[in-house]
C-alpha cells in the first residue's frame, strides 16, 4: 500500500501529514511519533512525497488550525489501533477547541473508573490535532503528560485560548 507523506512547517515546528488517498492517516507535531514506522507497520510500505488530493485538503485545514482560522477538521481519518484506543480517540475528537477536559472525565464518558488506560490511548494518538489529546489534562489541571512535550501540549492549549471564544 501506499502513503502520501508532506512535511509542513508551522509555528509548532514541523507537522508530519500523510494519507492513503481516502484517509489521513497520521499526523505528527514536533517529535510526536516516528511516521515512517508507524505507517510500515500498518502495512504502508511505499511512502510517496508526491501528493494526492486529501493531503492537499489535510495540509491546507492544518496550517488553518495553526493560523488561529480553524477549530474543527473536516477529514476522513483511518484510526489504527486497539478497540479501546479508538473508543478513546472517538470520544477526545468531541472535545471542543479551546476547552479541556480531564484523563478521568474521559475515563467516565467510557463507563470505566481508571484514567490510566486513556492516558496510554492517547500516548498511542497518530492523529495529533485531529484527536486533540493536547484537550486532556489532569484533574487538577496540570497538564499530564504529551507524547510531542509538555512545551508544545501548553503552546496548543494557550493558541487555542487566544482564539476560541469560550
Amino acid at each position: 500500500m501506499q502513503a502520501f507523506v508532506r512535511r509542513l512547517q508551522t509555528w509548532a515546528g514541523d507537522v508530519i501529514v500523510a494519507a492513503d488517498g481516502e484517509n489521513v492517516l497520521f499526523v505528527g507535531v514536533g517529535h510526536g511519533g516516528d511516521y515512517v514506522s508507524f505507517l510500515r507497520r500498518q502495512g504502508y510500505q511505499e511512502l510517496s512525497r508526491r501528493s494526492c488530493g486529501l493531503l492537499e485538503e489535510a495540509s491546507r485545514q492544518i496550517t488553518e488550525y495553526f493560523e488561529g482560522e480553524r477549530r474543527t477538521f473536516d477529514l476522513p481519518v483511518r484510526m489504527m489501533g486497539t478497540e479501546f484506543s479508538r473508543k478513546v480517540w472517538s470520544n477526545v475528537i468531541q472535545i471542543p477547541y479551546g476547552h479541556l477536559r480531564s484523563y478521568k472525565w474521559v475515563a467516565e464518558q467510557l463507563g470505566i473508573n481508571y484514567a490510566r488506560p486513556v492516558g496510554r490511548a492517547l500516548a498511542d494518538n497518530h492523529l495529533m490535532l485531529i484527536v486533540p489529546c493536547h484537550r486532556v489534562v489532569a484533574s487538577t489541571m496540570g497538564l499530564g503528560g504529551f507524547s510531542a512535550g509538555i512545551r508544545l501540549k501548553e503552546a496548543l492549549i494557550k493558541h487555542e485560548a487566544r482564539h476560541s471564544n469560550c
